[in-house]
């Protein structure tokens, strides 16, 4: 375990905040019975309605995973391999979106022609989506109103593109594969390049790759917040909340709580895996989280495997928002020799 660490303020007792009408919770045993609590549903116009997630949830099956895992294995060391040798390249832009996308084809057994249109929309449907509730965000200036309009075209058109594909909740699928899982994947890469020696492990002991994971995700997923509304009156982590009262989840702060999580703030990818909750639990559950674990692995490993000597060259673009940060550009330069990632745990290990 390396010492450097990425600090988080301290979860403290629940408490309201008048700012912003609601409660807010971030100890890990409060978060952890919020989304257990029924009562508590998703807050804001865009709730998603339960026949959405049970067509999500149909839509994944196990076997269908694997299936889909023998095609989606392959495409990340793919996209690497075809990787302009020599020059800085951005992971994000030329290889966890693309990579993404392509996922997001094949999960939905669209035509890879189709794969330019989707590009485009992909670009115009991200970047802006939240479940924290309209009275909680800024005015929108005119600027925002704009790109919020070319959004709901988007989305029209992917309704249009989609409206012949057999899956299941498939607009839902398109925006978690298309977007969840390269915010994710982004946040993923950054934590083992700003920690070179565990990704470095991670390309000599690949059987350590699935514990990784669920490090990864508890240390920096991508969603940081959560917001919830009371169906009815309840009690829950000590106070009384109204119904129609918001709940505001601090997710990232639940997923560092020393109470819960032993030396917290650094990144171990031997954890004992202690219960994040980077992935929901309960009726708040990511109903994708199968196909989140086993995407994100497919492409770590082939990240570990071809890159475990890449190194940033640039600072780190973010794309912050009220539910997800996540690096929008991240610039590495990287020696495809297999011996480089050897060479640099060695320097590393004698100071050097």
């Amino acid at each position: 375990m390396e010492s450097k660490s990425t600090s988080l303020p301290q979860p403290e007792a629940p408490f309201f905040d008048p700012a912003q009408n609601a409660w807010v919770l971030s100890r890990y045993e409060d978060v952890l019975a919020a989304l257990r609590e029924p009562s508590l549903r998703q807050a804001g116009p865009q709730k998603a309605p339960a026949q959405v997630r049970e067509d999500v949830l149909s839509a994944l099956t196990q076997s269908k995973i694997s299936e889909w895992q023998e095609q989606i294995e392959p495409l990340a060391d793919r996209i690497i391999a075809e990787l302009p040798p020599g020059g800085p390249v951005d992971l994000v832009s030329e290889v966890i979106r693309p990579w993404s996308l392509a996922v997001t084809i094949i999960v939905l057994g669209l035509d890879p022609a189709a794969g330019r249109k989707l590009a485009a929309l992909q670009a115009h449907l991200s970047g802006g989506s939240s479940d924290s509730p309209a009275s909680q965000r800024p005015r929108r200036s005119l600027k925002s109103l704009n790109r919020a309009v070319r959004r709901r075209i988007a989305s029209a058109r992917l309704q249009k593109i989609l409206r012949n594909v057999r899956v299941s909740g498939a607009q839902s699928l398109f925006l978690g594969v298309s977007q969840t899982l390269p915010d994710f994947l982004a946040n993923a890469w950054l934590a083992l390049l700003e920690h070179p020696l565990q990704l470095a492990r991670l390309r000599t002991e690949p059987h350590l790759m699935p514990k990784a994971m669920e490090e990864l995700l508890r240390y920096r997923g991508p969603v940081h917040t959560l917001t919830r509304e009371a169906d009815q009156t309840l009690e829950l982590a000590g106070v009384a909340i109204a119904q129609g009262q918001r709940v505001i989840l601090k997710m990232a702060l639940a997923n560092r709580d020393p109470e819960h999580f032993a030396d917290p703030n650094s990144l171990d990818i031997t954890r004992p895996n202690a219960g994040h909750l980077a992935l929901g639990a309960g009726s708040h559950s990511c109903v994708g989280a199968l196909l989140v674990r086993m995407a994100a692995i497919s492409a770590t490993r082939a990240f570990a495997h071809n890159m475990a000597s890449a190194e940033l060259v640039q600072p780190v673009v973010w794309r912050r928002g009220s539910t997800l940060d996540s690096p929008s550009s991240i610039r590495v330069r990287y020696d495809p020799l297999e011996s480089s990632a050897i060479q640099r745990v060695a320097r590393s290990s004698a100071g050097l």
